[in-house]
């Protein structure tokens, strides 16, 4: 199993940074590796993904929240197997470090090469700038 460790620093205050985590059905919109979020209740949704092994299926469960402060999940045990934790810390009154911890299990040669290769952690920096961006660039949850 890996696991990868990866922050972000956004320029919002932290209850502002949290709330446009937890719309995760907006990822689609402005997060390449995310191609489709469907909420199907509470703690419960199915994601489509673009990886290196192309695109995959899975649902995910919410597995704790902490109102402003933390979301875990855990992906269960189908193609996409992961689970991981989001942290969210306020640097000063108007900037969020938002940290990611995410364990996955890659499934068939072609993921754990492209584990090993360094492209799932590429993936993660990648969508975290992607959601810095979009908070910062798109006006948070006002502009939504």
């Amino acid at each position: 199993m890996g696991r990868i460790e990866e922050s972000v620093e956004v320029a919002a205050p932290r209850g502002e940074v949290y709330q446009q985590w937890v719309r995760c059905e907006d990822f689609p919109r402005f997060m390449r590796g995310v191609v489709s979020v469907d909420v199907s209740g509470p703690g419960g949704s199915t994601w489509v993904i673009e990886t290196a092994g192309g695109r995959r299926h899975f649902e995910a469960v919410t597995t704790e929240v902490v109102e402003g402060e933390r979301v875990a999940w855990d992906g269960g045990g189908g193609p996409v197997r992961h689970s991981g934790v989001v942290t969210f810390h306020s640097v000063d009154d108007r900037t969020t470090r938002v940290m990611l911890q995410l364990e996955t299990e890659p499934q068939g040669l072609w993921e754990h090469l492209a584990e090993a290769l360094g492209f799932v952690d590429r993936r993660v920096i990648d969508d975290l700038n992607d959601f810095k961006r979009h908070v910062e660039q798109d006006g948070g949850p006002a502009a939504a």
